[in-house]
Parts: structure tokens; sequence; C-alpha cells
């Protein structure tokens, strides 16, 4: 075996902790969002301040390693389209509708579904396989985020209407439609770079008209509150970390993961990351404390992301 043969066999070992790493990025998106919140920037503001920041890092990263890698064809660009839709636009603006309508518990779980829609699918369009681990593994995974979500908890205040439930299966299935178009780019020979430097580009088009540039002026002067660094500098620092935390890091991290990893796959492993590391986040950065069910149900899921990766 060659040492080319070698490194490809190794990277494909461990490919599976590429979506883990993803889920529990996107699992302490949180802690930003609670903090520019509080500063008084809105949803929109806050997503195009963590897209543009991404577009630059991963643009300076693709003209300094390998420029040749930002060139895509013109049939191509509506995938890259499709991309920025489902996975910042689309998303964003159907799941802040479903947490309106719903509770932010029964919400999450909403979510949890979308393994059902990539499974179902990619087997359809990229032939993939609906094993029975497979499926023994999505299903732990979703009773997992059930349990970490409260909604089990006799105790637990849960609030539903029908276009909320609509909006909430609405939101799971652009997240899985994120997954695999995004894997359908990756079969045209792009680089995760190129396709994240994409959609970051395209969403930031879309999100611009309805940014409050106002309140991002009034924040890059004051900075976020619970930051220790004061002031533009640690604005800016902030800006940063989030960016490059819930944003660049995760989506390069998901598309290694596709390069790899059957989509179905790459879905569950993510899905079951996810709420696992939120709740680590609120317990150790917020002090809240989670129940004893919803330990049970981090067990649950990283249990089913261990069998998962065996595979």
């Amino acid at each position: 075996m060659t040492d080319s043969s070698k490194s490809k066999k190794f990277i494909e070992r461990f490919a599976v902790l590429w979506p883990i790493l993803a889920g529990v990025c996107w699992g302490v998106t949180g802690i930003f969002v609670r903090g520019l919140d509080s500063s008084g920037l809105d949803n929109v503001t806050i997503v195009f301040t963590r897209t543009i920041i991404g577009m630059v890092l991963t643009l300076i990263y693709i003209l300094t390693t390998d420029p040749s890698g930002i060139r895509a064809k013109a049939k191509d660009l509506p995938w890259f389209l499709a991309v920025s839709v489902c996975g910042v636009i689309g998303f964003m603006l159907v799941f802040n509708i479903a947490v309106i309508e719903l509770s932010l518990s029964l919400t999450s779980v909403m979510l949890s579904t979308a393994p059902v829609f990539v499974i179902l699918i990619s087997a359809l369009i990229f032939g993939e396989k609906i094993t029975l681990k497979k499926t023994v593994c999505m299903i732990m995974a979703f009773i997992g985020c059930a349990m970490l979500s409260g909604v089990l908890d006799p105790g637990a205040a849960v609030h539903f209407s029908n276009i909320g439930i609509f909006m909430g299966i609405l939101t799971a299935l652009m997240n899985a439609l994120y997954i695999l178009v995004s894997k359908k780019v990756m079969t045209k020979g792009y680089g995760p770079f190129a396709v994240c430097f994409y959609s970051f580009l395209f969403s930031c088009i879309m999100l611009a008209p309805f940014v409050d540039w106002h309140a991002l002026a009034t924040y890059l002067v004051s900075g976020t509150e619970a930051f220790p660094i004061r002031g533009t500098a640690g604005a800016i620092i902030f800006l940063l970390l989030q960016s490059i935390v819930t944003s660049l890091l995760p989506s390069i991290s998901y598309m290694y993961g596709m390069k790899y990893v059957d989509a179905g796959k790459v879905a569950i492993l993510e899905g079951g990351a996810e709420p696992s590391a939120a709740l680590l986040a609120g317990l150790i950065i917020y002090s809240e404390l989670p129940t004893i069910i919803g330990f049970i149900g981090m067990i649950v899921s990283i249990m089913a992301i261990m069998v998962l990766a065996r595979e």
C-alpha cells in the first residue's frame, strides 16, 4: 500500500469526526446569539455578520492556497444558490416562524427529523443503502433529542399550532435539502472551501437589504457587555469568533464529512452531536442544569453516534 493510499484510508476512517465537529459547533451557537441579541442585533443581522465574515475568511484561504479553486462554471452557479437558499435563507425564515408558533423544545424535536428526509431522499438520488444499523441509530438520536429538549418532561410547557407543526417539518426538510444539495455540488468536483465561499456570497447578497445597519454600527462601537474585551476591539473579536465557530468551521467540517461519508450518516452524526453540545454549553456557560431525562437523552444520543461511527 502506497503512502497516498494509506493517507486516504486514514482520512476516510476518521471522516465521521467531521459531522460530529459540525454538530458540536452548531450546538454552541446559542452562546453567540444570546450575546449579540442582548446587544441589539436582530436575527437577520446576526446571520449576515456570520456569513460575510465567513465569506471573507474563506476567500483569503482559497487565494493564498489555491487561487484556481475560486473558479466556478456558470452552469453550476444555480447549485451554489440552492445551497444558500436551503442552508441559510430558507432555513432561517422557516425556522423563525416555527420558533414563534412552537415551543423551543418542540421545534428542536421537529428539526431532529431531518435525518429521515436525508436518508430517504439520498437513497433515491445517490443510491445510498438504508441499513438496519443506520435506521436504529437515527431512531436513537431522535429519542435522545426529544429527551434533551424537555418535551418528555411532564412539567415542561409545550405549545403548538397547525402552522407551527407544518413549519417545523419544513425546517427539517430545508436542513435535509441543504445536506443533499451540498453533496450534489461536491460531486461536481468543487472543494469544501469553494462551496462554502459561493454559498456565503449568495447568502450575503440576499440578506444585505434586510440588515439593520444602524444597530450593527452601534454594536461595533459599544461591543458585547458579556464579553471580557469591550468596545470596538471586543465587538470585532466576538464577531470573528462567532463566524469561525458557528459558520465557517461547521460548514467546512460538514462538507469534508460528506466527501467521505454518505449523507444519511452525516445527518445522524450531526443531529446527535448538536443537542448534546447545546446542553453542555448551557451547563458550563449559563449554569443551566438539565433534568435527569435530559442527561439520559444526551447519553442516548452519544451512544447512537458511537455505534454509527463504527459502521
